[in-house]
């Protein structure tokens, strides 16, 4: 194997791992890793043109079987997998879904559909796969580039390909900066037009060095001074995937400064002898990175399908992460072996066929099942418009709802709030039984000032799918629901209702169907909300997300959990086809377990603070 290679080789198992550590929730900035291989993908599409006659047949040919397939393969297999394992998982937008990966548009339609990537939304096992579709999409058109530059380059001249290419690079940065500024993260990062800056700054890096020698060579003769400014830029990417989250700041630049790095990284192949000292490793380790890279695309497809079932599977301690590394690894090689398989030409020993055989068997019943349970499986569009005209009814009923609640003023209102309905019950009564019988008294009608309570609620289009009878439920609340929203706006939400005077002392929130936040945006929320008793209301379809903020309420004795996940269980006359928003149903009975979840804190509190004065009376005759 060419030296080269090998250094290729090193860059795209590095990457496959930091994608996959992103996956499983460890490496936050791991995402970026993609823009990478974007560049990679690019470059080695342009060293294509090596070749002294190219076709496109061909060219096509090779992509289909490397690409494709393997992709198929694990859409239908997981597919299949996942209705034996997660018999009661409600897929409402499945055919859609698999639909636009089969035709390769499936990047337009995570847009369309509003699935949040970056909130760990884990809805569907094939949440990775829009980057595939843009890969199919660059690919379908490449021979067609490839056939214009050539032109241009006979025409006008050796480096007129690749000026152009660096052109449309940063036109498409342009277009990338426009696109998150109008229309924030997942409008820039799943628009193949946003996302190419990427692929053709790896074509244009790739044109140079069939026709030229490496460009920083060409600026640098000191293969040392190279060999440090590389370094330091590798240093750069390391700290981007590590901090770059797509919530923070870093991500404009992150986006880009990848692209740019892994284009110097390419060049300084061409730039130093690094290649022989990657020839000095070990041999061991040389074979692992050949054999990281060699799977990496495999393990591309196959991890969060696994990251999926293991996760609904209800396993999330440290083992989870061992787990679905060997399971990975291990399903991605069973898929390479098979394939790679039709493609040996030389001698293969007969036990290697007979594995080959029952994989090919496997994957083949797999791939059958998944494909008949998508052939016959309802298309629910008409339901998903149904839900849809529903949410924008509810919609402008809670705009209504929250300008007349404004208008009136019942922040301001008589009623009593419920963080000082305690001392306002004592503060008449002087002496201890007076003090019981008035709270004898308010135990009494409990349900009355429960209804008047004053209540904020925050949440997603569950919450707003519940909306028109929790309204019936507490006569003084204020609903702040959102199609689409996740737990990461809670705080900012939160903090512009604190300071318009309407936050409530108690505050429901309804966040995690579209995905979790973590640890430190939970403590941002609870930090808002200090002083007020907060409920936190548990989804349907992230089991992962309940169980984190189940965990993470034992940190806080004002944070209290409504379990809506445990109390429908079971229920199917709840929902709206879907398995998450509510039919008439499941909005009483949510509404319902909102209620008694709140009466049960205040009978608690009531309680508690009678047997304290029964104590103080009895130790006081």
């Amino acid at each position: 194997m060419k030296s080269r290679i090998l250094y290729i080789d090193l860059i795209r198992a590095i990457l496959c791992i930091t994608i996959l550590l992103y996956h499983m929730g460890i490496l936050k900035g791991g995402y970026l890793a993609v823009c990478s291989f974007f560049v990679l993908s690019g470059y080695l599409s342009a060293q294509s043109l090596r070749k002294v006659n190219f076709s496109a047949l061909t060219y096509y040919k090779s992509r289909i079987l490397r690409v494709y397939v393997p992709l198929i393969i694990v859409v239908f297999v997981s597919l299949g997998i996942c209705i034996l394992m997660l018999p009661d998982l409600t897929w409402i937008s499945m055919k859609q879904e698999i639909t636009s990966i089969i035709f390769g548009y499936n990047n337009f339609w995570q847009s369309w559909a509003n699935m949040d990537y970056f909130a760990r939304h884990i809805d569907s096992p094939y949440m990775h796969l829009w980057y595939i579709a843009i890969l199919l999409q660059l690919e379908l058109i490449f021979p067609l580039i490839y056939s214009a530059l050539e032109y241009l380059k006979r025409q006008l001249g050796k480096n007129v390909p690749m000026i152009i290419c660096l052109t449309v690079a940063i036109l498409s940065v342009g277009y990338f900066v426009y696109a998150y500024v109008t229309g924030g993260v997942m409008a820039s990062y799943y628009n193949t037009f946003a996302r190419c800056f990427s692929w053709f700054v790896g074509i244009a890096v790739g044109y140079w060095h069939v026709i030229n020698r490496s460009i920083l060579q060409s600026k640098l003769e000191d293969k040392k001074s190279i060999k440090y400014m590389v370094a330091v830029l590798v240093l750069v990417q390391v700290l981007f995937f590590v901090m770059g989250g797509a919530e923070s700041k870093l991500y404009l630049v992150g986006m880009i400064g990848s692209t740019l790095i892994m284009g110097i990284m390419l060049d300084f192949v061409k730039a130093t002898d690094i290649c022989a000292d990657i020839d000095k490793a070990p041999k061991l380790i040389r074979k692992l990175v050949e054999y990281i890279s060699d799977i990496s695309y495999e393990v591309f497809l196959v991890q969060y399908p696994v990251i999926f079932l293991v996760t609904n599977s209800g396993l999330l301690s440290w083992k989870k992460y061992i787990i679905i590394l060997l399971i990975t690894f291990l399903v991605a090689e069973c898929i390479r072996l098979v394939l790679n398989s039709f493609n040996r030409k030389q001698y293969i020993k007969l036990s290697i066929k007979l594995v080959c055989g029952m994989l090919f068997l496997v994957l083949l019943c797999g791939s059958c099942y998944g494909g008949y349970r998508y052939v016959i499986a309802p298309d629910l569009q008409a339901e998903q418009r149904k839900i849809e005209v529903e949410m924008r009814r509810l919609k402008a009923e809670q705009i209504r709802r929250q300008i007349e609640f404004e208008q009136e003023k019942k922040h301001q209102s008589e009623i009593q709030d419920a963080n000082q309905f305690l001392d306002s019950i004592l503060a008449n009564h002087n002496d201890i039984d007076s003090q019981i019988e008035a709270i004898d008294n308010e135990l009494s009608k409990i349900d009355q000032m429960v209804y008047n309570v004053r209540i904020t609620f925050v949440g997603d289009s569950v919450l707003l799918s519940a909306s028109d009878v929790l309204y019936e439920y507490f006569n003084n609340c204020y609903i702040d629901a959102q199609v689409g929203r996740t737990a990461y706006s809670v705080d900012p939400i939160l903090q512009r209702l604190d300071r318009r005077g309407i936050l409530g002392h108690v505050v429901v929130i309804n966040c995690g169907a579209n995905g979790d936040c973590p640890d430190y945006m939970k403590d941002e929320i609870m930090n808002t909300l200090s002083g007020k008793e907060v409920f936190w209301v548990t989804t349907t379809n992230n089991y992962s997300a309940n169980v984190s903020i189940i965990n993470y309420a034992e940190n806080y004795d004002n944070l209290h959990i409504i379990d809506w996940a445990n109390i429908s269980y079971g229920h199917g006359e709840y929902f709206d086809g879907d398995g998450l928003h509510l039919a008439y149903e499941g909005k009483i009975a949510y509404s319902q377990a909102v209620f008694d979840a709140i009466r049960s804190y205040y009978i608690d509190q009531l309680e508690h603070e009678k047997s304290e004065l029964e104590a103080q009376k009895n130790n006081n005759p």
